[in-house]
């Protein structure tokens, strides 16, 4: 997932900057870091540097014949020609919206094309068996829900789900498949699974579904190089056969959230849970670094 995007002139000046979620407050010194870094590289390899890991982002740089430096952060595990055609992507339009002013240069109205075009919301992956409670929670959220047909012709059900007070996160896109779909077919699903940044396991919290849900889970995790794994606990008011969520983590080792889809506040409560997934698995990440 994109993070930030740098443009910095040739003599060093930040021309534009752009932070989609998270805090800038160590910019300055990053753009100075990154600079010299790419300084650096062309005097002992005769070359910019094309990219850059850190523990949880990659730089990706591309330099243009007037060595102005574009650079674009991302998550470390996210495919980087794709980060790099969105980098391409950048370049393009800068020339086209670049306007000089004497010795000083102009770009105008760049925010809106960095959002609706650079910025990719994050996805969440909802698996689980069938009556657990996933078409439910979908339908918790306001908006339609689409039909979408991923690259590999793989069907999955969508919506778009609005965020408020989330330090930049406006958008997190949910996707709904069948739990034993995509594991006895995780090759047909890749395109899928490379793009998702978490999956939500939805389970009954009964016995029964949480050894199958285990065993699905074990067989998909080495699978999976980019998501992170939650488990939603779903039926939590069956009090006779819902294990509780703590046994439910100790079990899958995963962070759990105990749930009940049918209770008046499940709405709201399930804001909260996706909120709190995305700041663990993107926002702490990035301000990690």
């Amino acid at each position: 997932m994109i993070s930030k995007i740098f443009i910095i002139g040739a003599n060093g000046d930040l021309l534009y900057s752009k932070t989609f979620f998270g805090s800038n407050h160590h910019d300055k010194e990053t753009i100075k870091f990154l600079s010299s870094i790419n300084h650096v590289g062309k005097k002992l390899i005769g070359e910019h540097i094309r990219s850059l890991n850190f523990m949880n982002s990659n730089y990706v740089y591309s330099q243009d014949d007037q060595d102005n430096l574009f650079i674009i952060a991302s998550e470390i595990k996210d495919p980087e020609d794709e980060v790099r055609n969105k980098l391409n992507l950048l370049k393009e339009e800068f020339y086209k919206r670049l306007t000089k002013v004497g010795n000083s240069v102009k770009i105008d109205d760049f925010d809106d094309f960095a959002i609706n075009q650079i910025y990719v919301s994050p996805k969440i992956l909802i698996v689980g068996e069938s009556g657990v409670g996933k078409s439910t929670i979908m339908n918790l959220f306001p908006g339609e829900t689409i039909l979408e047909l991923d690259n590999d012709l793989n069907e999955t059900i969508e919506k778009t789900v609005n965020l408020t007070d989330l330090k930049g996160i406006t958008q997190v896109i949910l996707r709904e498949v069948d739990f034993q779909s995509l594991v006895e077919r995780v090759k047909d699903y890749s395109s899928l699974l490379r793009t998702v940044n978490i999956i939500c396991i939805v389970t009954n919290s009964g016995a029964g579904n949480l050894s199958r849900t285990l065993s699905l889970y074990n067989r998909l995790r080495d699978q999976v190089s980019k998501a992170d794994f939650y488990i939603l606990a779903n039926f939590q008011d069956s009090l006779n056969s819902a294990f509780d969520p703590g046994k439910i983590s100790d079990s899958f080792g995963l962070e759990t959230f105990g749930f009940c889809a049918t209770q008046k506040d499940s709405g709201k409560k399930m804001y909260i849970i996706i909120k709190r997934m995305l700041e663990i698995s993107i926002i702490n990440k990035f301000e990690s670094n």
